[in-house]
C-alpha cells in the first residue's frame, strides 16, 4: 500500500509541477515580449535562464513577486475544485469551467494587488493574453492528463483497493459499476457479508473473502485502501465494523438509504448536533440562475435584430402559401404547471387542431406525444420550416417574457401533461426551452421513454456550460434537419 500511495503522489506531483511550467512559461515569455516591445531590448537568449541576467532587466522583480502569487493562487484553486484528484469526476466542459475559475480568480488576485499597492506593471494586453493562453493551455494539458489517467487506470496501476461491506443487490451494483468505469480509478477486491452461504462463492466477477467479524483480517490480506458500507440499515453492525477498521489507513465511505431515489445534487448539512442529506432538484438556482437568464435575454434580443429579414421572408412565404395566420399561437405548460402562450410560424392549415381527432390512429410516437412523420396538415411552406425549425423562431419572443429559455425541455401541451406520471412531471421543474438535449440527440427519432430521460438528466446535471454545448450542437443538427418533421 505504500508503495501505491508513493506512486500516486509522485504522479500527482508531477502533474501539478506542469501545471506550474506552463504557468511559468507563459507569464515569463509575455514578460520578455513586453519589455521587448516596450523599451526594444534585444535579449542574449543564452542568458535568459541566468537570473543574474534577468533581474537586471526592467521590472523583473515586481513580475517575479506577482508570478509567485499567481503560482500558488492557481495551484491553490486547482487543488481546491479536485482537478488534482487521480480519477475521472468530470468531462470536458466541466473541467474548463474549474480551469477558467482557478486562472480568472488568480488574476484577480494580482490585479487587487497591483491597485491596493499602485504597482503598474502589467499592460492591460499582456495580462489577458496571459489569463487565455493559461486558460487553454492547462485545460488541453488537463484532456491529456485524463487519457493518460485513463490509460493506466485500464492497465491496472495507481488504482485504490475498495472492499464492499455487503453483497447484496447494491454491492454487486456498485461493483459492476466500478468494473465498467475504469476512469473512476477503484478496483474492488473483495465482499465482506454475514451471509454463511456465500463465503467463499463469487459475487458478481468478486469473491466473498470474509464475515463482518473477520473484516480487520479482510482488509490486511486484500490491501485494502477503502471500505464502502452498502447496508446503512444496519446501523449496530456499521458501527461495529468501523470502530474494528479504524486502526487502520483507510476511507470510510457509506452509502445512504434510498439512494437511487437522490438526484446528482445532493447538500449535506447540519440540525444542530444532526446530519442530514438535502435533495436538490436542479443545480439551476441563485446566482447561476440569474446569468442563465441574463444570457437567454442577451442572445434573444440580438437574435432578433440579425434575423428579422429571415422574419419578413417567412411571414411573406407563409402568407402566400396558405390562408390563416402567420403566427401560431397555442397555450403549453411552462414551469411548475403554469400556462403560457407559445408562439411558432405556423406550419399547418388553419382546422389542424380539429383535424387531430381523425388522425389519431396514425399517430406514430409513443407516449402522450402526438407526431406523424408525413402529417397532411403540414404545409409546404410548412415542411420546409419545420424540417429547419425555422418555424421555432418567435420562441425567442417567449424567451425575453421569461415564459422559455434558450435550453431547457420541450414545453408540453395541456392533454400531453394530464397523462404525466411523477417521473415525467419533473420536467416542470425548471423553465422549458426552445432547445435541449433531445433536440440534439436525434429530436423526434428519440422514443418518448429516452425523451423524458434526456430532460431529467438536463435538469440534475444543469451547468451553464451545458448549456452552451447543447446551442452550439443545436447548429449542425438544424444545418442537416435531422430528425425534424
Amino acid at each position: 500500500m505504500l508503495r501505491r500511495t508513493l506512486a500516486r503522489i509522485l504522479v500527482l506531483a508531477a502533474f501539478a509541477g506542469l501545471d506550474v511550467l506552463l504557468i511559468t512559461v507563459g507569464y515569463f515569455s509575455l514578460y520578455l515580449l513586453r519589455i521587448s516591445k516596450e523599451f526594444s531590448l534585444v535579449f542574449q537568449w543564452q542568458k535568459v535562464f541566468s537570473y543574474e541576467y534577468l533581474s537586471s532587466l526592467t521590472y523583473f522583480e515586481g513580475y517575479l513577486k506577482f508570478y509567485l502569487v499567481i503560482v500558488v493562487v492557481t495551484v491553490f484553486l486547482l487543488q481546491k475544485y479536485g482537478l488534482y484528484y487521480l480519477g475521472i469526476r468530470a468531462g470536458a466542459p466541466d473541467e474548463f469551467f474549474k480551469v477558467s475559475k482557478s486562472v480568472i480568480y488568480s488574476a484577480l488576485v494580482v490585479a487587487f494587488l497591483s491597485y491596493l499597492f499602485k504597482i503598474q506593471l502589467f499592460s492591460r494586453f499582456v495580462f489577458a493574453a496571459f489569463v487565455v493562453i493559461t486558460i487553454i493551455a492547462l485545460w488541453l494539458w488537463r484532456m491529456l492528463k485524463l487519457r493518460i489517467t485513463l490509460s493506466l487506470f485500464k492497465r491496472g496501476y495507481l488504482q485504490k483497493k475498495l472492499l464492499i461491506v455487503g453483497a447484496g443487490e447494491v454491492g454487486k451494483m456498485v461493483a459492476e459499476e466500478i468494473h465498467a468505469r475504469p476512469g473512476l480509478g477503484y478496483r474492488v477486491v473483495g465482499f465482506v457479508d454475514d451471509n454463511p452461504d456465500k463465503i467463499g462463492r463469487i459475487a458478481g466477477d468478486v469473491e466473498v473473502v470474509s464475515s463482518s467479524g473477520d473484516i480487520q483480517e479482510a482488509v490486511t490480506r486484500t490491501g485494502a485502501e477503502e471500505i464502502l458500507i452498502t447496508i446503512p440499515s444496519e446501523r449496530e453492525l456499521i458501527n461495529t465494523i468501523i470502530s474494528k477498521v479504524r486502526r487502520y489507513n483507510l476511507q470510510i465511505r457509506i452509502v445512504p438509504e434510498m439512494f437511487n431515489l437522490m438526484t446528482t445534487s445532493v447538500e449535506v448539512g447540519r440540525l444542530g448536533p444532526v446530519p442530514y442529506m438535502r435533495i436538490v432538484k436542479t443545480p439551476m438556482r441563485g446566482v447561476p440562475l440569474l446569468l442563465k437568464r441574463l444570457f437567454d435575454v442577451s442572445v434573444s434580443l440580438l437574435g432578433l435584430i440579425f434575423i428579422s429579414p429571415v422574419f419578413l421572408a417567412i411571414l411573406t412565404a407563409i402568407k402566400l402559401d396558405s390562408p390563416g395566420p402567420v403566427i401560431f399561437k397555442q397555450k403549453r405548460v411552462g414551469k411548475n404547471g403554469e400556462l403560457f402562450d407559445f408562439y411558432k410560424f405556423r406550419s399547418m392549415v388553419v382546422n389542424a387542431e380539429e383535424l387531430r381527432a381523425e388522425l389519431a390512429a396514425a399517430n406514430e410516437a409513443d407516449g402522450p406525444v402526438f407526431k406523424i412523420k408525413h402529417d397532411p396538415r403540414v404545409t409546404r411552406v410548412g415542411r420546409f420550416i419545420r424540417k429547419y425549425s425555422i418555424d421555432e423562431l418567435p420562441q425567442l419572443l417567449n424567451v425575453i417574457k421569461g415564459d422559455m429559455s434558450l435550453v431547457g425541455p420541450r414545453p408540453p401541451l395541456p392533454n400531453e401533461v394530464e397523462e404525466y406520471g411523477n417521473i415525467e412531471w419533473r420536467r416542470l421543474e425548471v423553465v422549458p426551452g426552445i432547445t435541449g438535449l433531445w433536440q440534439v440527440s436525434g429530436r423526434s427519432e428519440v422514443s418518448f421513454n429516452k425523451w423524458m430521460e434526456l430532460d431529467i438528466y438536463y435538469i440534475e446535471h444543469w451547468s451553464f456550460w451545458l448549456d452552451l454545448t447543447i446551442l452550439l450542437q443545436t447548429i449542425p443538427v438544424v444545418l442537416l434537419g435531422k430528425g425534424g418533421y
